[in-house]
């Protein structure tokens, strides 16, 4: 059921805008599987997601608490406000009531939009150790088959591949609507592959298996989209979930359970030499072509908009951090903070800082639930440390989790990611291996002896 939940999520969840057309089928399905999970559940199957689940619905009490109108006076002396209540009064619209958010239907939409999350932790609450561990092969699914959408979309251009209205038309986006979102999921999937393939390993089911091939195409095909994307942030994590990987690699060859079976063994290193080789071998053929390595040296950071504007964004910060100016309004209070030079055809309806525009627009109770939630995890994080020595492998998965949320954050710094549902869905389910990790897969040992008495 959970993998028919992320597939559904991917398919229709992959563009940021209160807009697309596919959200009308994304968000009562949503509620279909949440009343499953509901009615399916046992007692106590919901106690280790207990603080990420009240933390979204913190989160989305706030939402709400935004859209509550409050009397003229009190709203009036909220920053930002004294020049839309004298307009108000030129209007001659009295003293009305308004609430903190200014723009209340964006931020309606960003309260329906907690709903993909929350079902995504209620169902993998539900489910058995063994479905859990098949999650991570089926985000490398999705990641194989975004790759190859991207492919069609960067050979043909433009046709019915694009599956949002409001997209980057010749740019290789794959599932998603935005390349930029596309690149960061395929980038962080590296690192499921990896750990997938130290699995492999130690449980010694990669020699008869095409699982290792599998894994390694996957991740090869991945990388050749990277370098095609012309992604910044893309290339960035690619490269960060690369050296991680590798990482977790070379600790499963380290630690595992058969240390003298494991020294001086070449065939161990076959899959990350080859994903390495292979793609620098790539990356040597692709640049010459490719828009990523010269939007690298020939464009200055500083040359583009989103970094122009960040003087404005970091005001904006300073002024509403209190109360914030309301989920999804950023792009209407932006308008007021923008100069006359930075007018143009192209318009900027995100900070492209999330951390920043977290800020803006959920002010110091939305800091508060952050900073919870940071808590919350680096306990997590120190119990997985604790228990390292005791069930590495248990560890290993946790590390990975986490090395793909923190990757998910870093690029949040640099875009807006974690606004697509499809990257919620994500980043949440990363959560969910962190609070709830299953166990991994026992090695099935092999009978020395097979005769009848």
């Amino acid at each position: 059921m959970l993998a028919a939940f992320v597939a559904l999520v991917f398919l229709t969840g992959g563009g940021s805008r209160d807009d697309v057309a596919s959200l009308v089928i994304l968000r009562p399905a949503c509620a279909f599987f949440a009343a499953y999970a509901l009615t399916a559940a046992r007692p106590g199957d919901f106690a280790r997601l207990r603080v990420p689940i009240l933390l979204l619905v913190a989160l989305g009490g706030w939402m709400i608490l935004q859209l509550i109108p409050l009397p003229h006076g009190l709203w009036s002396a909220l920053p930002g406000r004294a020049a839309i209540a004298a307009n108000d009064q030129l209007a001659g619209l009295g003293e009305i009531w308004r609430p903190i958010s200014l723009a209340p239907s964006k931020t309606m939409n960003a309260l329906g939009s907690l709903i993909v999350p929350i079902t995504a932790l209620m169902l993998y609450a539900i489910q058995a150790e063994d479905d859990r561990r098949r999650l991570l092969p089926v985000f490398l699914i999705v990641a194989t088959v975004s790759a190859l959408f991207s492919l069609g979309q960067y050979a043909m251009g433009s046709g019915p591949l694009y599956l949002y209205r409001m997209t980057n038309i010749g740019e290789a986006v794959g599932l998603f609507a935005n390349r930029n979102h596309n690149a960061v999921f395929l980038a962080t999937t590296l690192l499921i592959a990896a750990w997938l393939l130290t699995d492999l390993h130690r449980l010694r089911t990669g020699v008869n298996s095409a699982k290792p091939i599998l894994y390694a195409a996957a991740a090869l095909l991945v990388i050749a989209i990277l370098l095609i994307n012309r992604s910044r942030a893309g290339l960035l994590i690619g490269l960060l979930a690369i050296g991680l990987g590798v990482a977790l690699y070379l600790t499963g060859l380290r630690r595992g359970s058969d240390a003298h079976a494991q020294q001086l063994s070449p065939l161990r290193w076959l899959p990350i030499a080859g994903v390495i080789g292979v793609s620098a071998l790539g990356a040597a053929a692709l640049f010459a072509n490719s828009g990523s390595f010269d939007r690298l040296v020939s464009l200055s950071v500083a040359e583009e908009l989103r970094a122009q504007v960040l003087p404005q964004i970091i005001q904006m910060a300073k002024d509403h951090w209190v109360f914030g100016t309301g989920f999804g309004s950023f792009e209407y209070v932006y308008r007021s903070y923008e100069t006359s030079q930075f007018l143009r055809e192209e318009y900027l309806n995100n900070a492209h800082d999330d951390w920043l525009q977290w800020i803006i627009e959920g002010g110091l109770p939305a800091i508060l639930i952050a900073l919870g939630f940071m808590g919350w995890l680096a306990g997590v994080v120190l119990g997985h440390w604790r228990a390292r020595l005791t069930n590495l492998p248990r560890t290993q998965m946790a590390a990975m989790a986490l090395g793909v949320l923190l990757l998910l954050l870093l690029a949040s710094a640099l875009d807006y990611p974690l606004r697509v549902p499809s990257m919620m869905l994500y980043a949440v389910l990363m959560v969910a291996f962190l609070a709830d990790t299953p166990e991994p897969a026992v090695k099935i040992k092999r009978r020395s002896g097979g005769g009848r008495a």
